[in-house]
């Protein structure tokens, strides 16, 4: 009378691991399934979206367009990713490979350190050189082209702004557009402060901790 109950409980355990090693496994490999449906989101938006060259073109564009919707979606969720705690600093430098547009590498492995939590739009348009920080909490909204130059840091909680809307509230409701942002080399981004749309900003410079930057700031 024994057997039957001691059998049944070890099935139950045995289910119990199986069920715990399979979610295991899944946590593990789950930011490579993110990574293939991220790539295969922008190639479908660059083959077939109406909106996508709109937006990175900065004309009047619908954000809602699928395909536009599903690479932004493909994008947060790969950025998510990243920012899991259990990601491993190899697992999170291959999803930053992915993830965005280009980063300058050494021998092979990208030449940046970014702390998550990290944030993008798209990822896809965000270009960083060599020896790029940025530390926790830095948001990147890159709907038009987001270029950074070499041994640029970013400090917490940095925000670079590429998205805009009409100022025509009828218009608002549905269109948005979009002014890239360049960064030149060696410069240095205080904490808290936002880059505004279009804003070019020169080689050398330093950006005050909480400061607004809406106009080109041209090289020391």
């Amino acid at each position: 009378k024994s057997i039957l109950p001691a059998a049944v409980a070890a099935a139950a355990g045995a289910s119990i691991l199986t069920t715990l090693a399979l979610q295991y496994l899944n946590s593990r490999l789950k930011w490579r399934q993110l990574c293939r449906a991220f790539r295969q989101a922008v190639v479908s938006a660059q083959s077939s979206s109406t909106q996508l060259q709109l937006m990175i073109d900065g004309k009047p564009y619908n954000c809602n367009e699928p395909l536009l919707l599903r690479m932004r979606e493909a994008a947060h969720e790969l950025n998510a990713e990243f920012n899991r705690p259990e990601r491993t600093p190899k697992e999170r430098t291959r999803i930053l490979q992915t993830l965005l547009g280009s980063c300058e590498e050494i021998d092979g492995v990208p030449d940046a350190i970014i702390e998550p939590p990290f944030y993008v739009d798209y990822g896809s348009n965000v270009s960083v050189g060599r020896n790029f920080y940025a530390n926790f909490n830095c948001t990147l909204l890159d709907c038009a082209a987001i270029t950074i130059g070499d041994n640029v840091f970013l400090a917490p909680g940095v925000q670079l702004y590429t998205a805009t809307h009409p100022l025509d509230a009828i218009e608002r409701r549905s269109t948005e557009y979009t002014r890239p942002i360049s960064i030149g080399d060696d410069v240095w981004i205080g904490g808290c402060a936002i880059v505004l749309p279009g804003v070019t900003i020169g080689s050398r410079v330093v950006v005050a901790a909480g400061g607004g930057v809406s106009n080109d700031v041209g090289e020391d």
